[in-house]
């Protein structure tokens, strides 16, 4: 084994993806979706705002390796980026402002904590194809408002406008 080689992280198979909760999921998630919104940054540098619809599409169009099981079942069942889009995140994101994104996140979260508690008895007909639903588009809203209002991005854009 050469010096180099020794030097590089041994090669592994990747980590399949977590069976679920939200926490457990935010990081592999954020993972994923910094690495496809840093390719959109190369590609359309400066823009004023996340690209979430194009995120969207990358993740549930195989872009990525499907980062949770919830976007690998959405994957799976066949769900198509533009109608998760328009369904599930143009009403929480489009036309809102922070305050209201971070309410809309916040919502969701509590939906997505009250459905992974729910018992057997508790669960509706199409409870695991929801809860899936529920916790990616947390995570992806959670994502889109971090990327959009974080402090570090405030600082990019403008720094004067924390002084």
């Amino acid at each position: 084994m050469g010096f180099l080689d020794r030097l590089k992280a041994p090669e592994r198979a990747p980590e399949p993806p977590s069976d679920g909760s939200l926490s457990r999921d935010a990081r592999a998630m954020r993972k994923a979706l910094s690495a496809l919104n840093a390719e959109r940054d190369q590609i359309d540098p400066g823009r004023p705002e996340i690209d979430l619809r194009g995120l969207v599409s990358d993740l549930l169009e195989g872009e990525v390796a499907a980062p949770t099981a919830d976007v690998a079942r959405l994957v799976r069942d066949g769900v198509a980026a533009g109608d998760f889009y328009d369904k599930e995140l143009a009403r929480a994101w489009e036309g809102l402002n922070e305050n209201q994104r971070v309410a809309r996140v916040e919502q969701f979260a509590g939906l997505a904590s009250m459905l992974e508690k729910a018992g057997p008895e508790a669960q509706v007909p199409n409870h695991d194809q929801m809860l899936a639903s529920v916790r990616t588009k947390t995570l992806l809203l959670a994502f889109a408002v971090d990327e959009t209002y974080g402090l570090l991005k405030q600082i990019e854009r403008d720094p004067e406008s924390l002084g």
